[in-house]
């Protein structure tokens, strides 16, 4: 695995910041490490600011990733704001993650290298996932 995780628990939600490379094995890698910090933690807001570098996923990839992750999302109860800081990522290979965690009712909304805005969405009252 070539990629590194800093989880920090904020008062009311986890900044996860994630560099190296975008590959599947590190996706579902630290998305195993964020779920057990929800649970030490006892927080389900997460605040996910990727830095990964190479292509997006493949759809395949980004299908297996949800599907393997949606059910442990739902159990606590997921609410996460995505920040993608890779500017030559397709905007569209991103929205069908998002469309597709939405088809199977997690609470995940996509930004792009605009972390504040992402905070502001995650900490908002209102829990619709736009």
């Amino acid at each position: 695995m070539s990629y590194t995780v800093n989880i920090e628990f904020k008062e009311n939600y986890l900044h996860v910041v994630v560099n190296g490379k975008n590959t599947l094995e590190n996706v579902l890698s630290y998305f195993e490490k964020i779920y057990d910090a929800c649970i030490q933690y006892r927080c389900s807001n997460v605040l996910i600011e990727e830095h990964l570098t190479g292509p997006n996923l493949d759809t395949f990839d980004v299908f297996v990733v949800i599907t393997k992750n949606f059910h442990k999302a739902k159990t606590i109860g997921l609410r996460l704001a995505y920040v993608d800081m890779n500017t030559e990522h397709s905007k569209r290979g991103l929205k069908f993650a998002e469309n597709l965690a939405h088809i199977r009712g997690v609470n995940v909304r996509l930004f792009y290298c605009k972390t504040d805005d992402a905070v502001a969405w995650l900490l908002g009252n209102n829990s619709q996932s736009v």
